[in-house]
């Protein structure tokens, strides 16, 4: 029977024949000095330079990853660590290994991840021409602060790549990004499910690679960040502007009851317009908070139970019925009834946006109905 293992180090790889062998063996002697029982897991994505080669001398357990990415890598690599827990690291000799136990010794105390910082708001230090500029001041501390803002995250550094975690924990977290998302998906996966969580100040150092490049796409990956972020925190990006254009709407109809018995048609016709372009913007923005909402519950990334018992309440067939209602209610005001008693012009707009309504309320409910097809009894 094979002797527990306590730590596992993961490092993700791809070509990184000049520096996987420095980080290989820090980690060995940081395991070998703090007197851990640990390995060393390469997690492999189709190297051809010989970093494995240097990876199985040096004593390290290969991986191999067929689906290219960093995050698939790293989910392969954790998948198949012996460790109860995981520090996984960049193979480009940026961080330095050799202070490993800096965030075992935090694991022990109890927490489920503890993440590096490598800004001086969290204590961390980054040597001179170690990141872009770009990323220095504009990417990270954008995305950073958009993550504490959107899921209260309590770490400076969301793109570092230095951190540990309890490996069972994370498996229960069924994490799905294949690329650089995988770094904020795994922070905030860990924060909303309740996990205890720390931050611990960390130095980045230059890129020890001489001819190898950086994996990482300054563009297309703070993009996709962006795009995730966006999906998955809908209070902020739908709900709020929602509620939003509610007031709005709201002041507007106001301001039209106002204007209706002293103004000219022209004036009504514009209060009346405003209104209702607000409460139509207000309710397309919530119906997409609704729809995020759902994707992000499938993804795991939200938790609310106002959002269940919504759909709990909300079905399909009474958004039909609603809309239904408002359309024959219409039809027989205008053809039949004529109770409404105001300007021609004003009931039209009226009539127009009853049906518009009934439209878009049917429209996002087939949506949502689509969504939620896998839920459906």
């Amino acid at each position: 029977m094979s002797e527990a293992i306590d730590l596992t180090v993961v490092i993700p790889c791809l070509n990184e024949v000049e520096t996987i062998g420095i980080c290989i063996t820090k980690s060995l002697k940081s395991i070998k000095k703090n007197n851990i029982k640990g390995e060393v897991v390469v997690a492999d994505n189709g190297s051809t330079d010989g970093s494995l080669d240097i990876a199985k001398k040096l004593g390290a357990r290969i991986i191999n990853v067929k689906n290219r990415g960093y995050g698939s890598a790293l989910i392969a690599g954790i998948k198949n660590a012996k460790g109860k827990y995981v520090i996984m690291a960049d193979a480009d000799n940026s961080y330095d290994f050799s202070i490993l136990d800096k965030f075992y010794k935090k694991l022990l105390e109890g927490y489920d991840l503890v993440q590096g910082c490598r800004f001086p708001i969290g204590g961390g230090k980054i040597e001179k021409n170690a990141m872009p500029i770009s990323h220095k001041y504009f990417g990270n501390p954008f995305l950073s602060f958009v993550s504490k803002l959107f899921f209260s995250l309590p770490f400076n550094d969301v793109y570092c790549g230095f951190r540990g975690f309890n490996r069972k924990k994370f498996l229960e977290l069924d994490h799905f990004s294949n690329g650089m998302v995988f770094a904020i998906e795994n922070l905030i996966k860990f924060k909303i499910s309740g996990a205890k969580c720390a931050e611990i100040p960390i130095t980045l150092y230059k890129d020890g690679r001489k001819k190898g490049k950086s994996h990482l796409n300054t563009i297309s990956d703070g993009w996709n960040t962006l795009r995730f972020l966006m999906v998955t925190c809908p209070k902020w990006v739908y709900f709020f502007p929602s509620l939003i254009f509610f007031i709005l709407s709201f002041i507007s109809v106001i301001d039209f009851m106002n204007v209706i018995e002293t103004q000219k048609n022209l004036l009504i016709v514009e209060k009346l317009f405003i209104a209702v372009v607000y409460f139509l913007l207000g309710f397309q923005f919530f119906m997409f908070g609704l729809f995020s909402s759902l994707i992000a519950k499938k993804l795991k990334m939200f938790r609310s139970k106002i959002i269940i018992n919504f759909f709990k309440i909300f079905k399909m067939r009474y958004s039909f019925l609603i809309s239904f209602s408002i359309i024959l209610m219409i039809f027989i005001d205008f053809y039949f009834l004529n109770f409404v008693k105001i300007d021609l012009i004003v009931k039209k707009i009226t009539y127009l946006f009853g049906i518009l309504f009934s439209v878009l309320l049917i429209i996002n409910t087939l949506f949502v109905s689509l969504i939620t097809i896998d839920e459906q009894k």
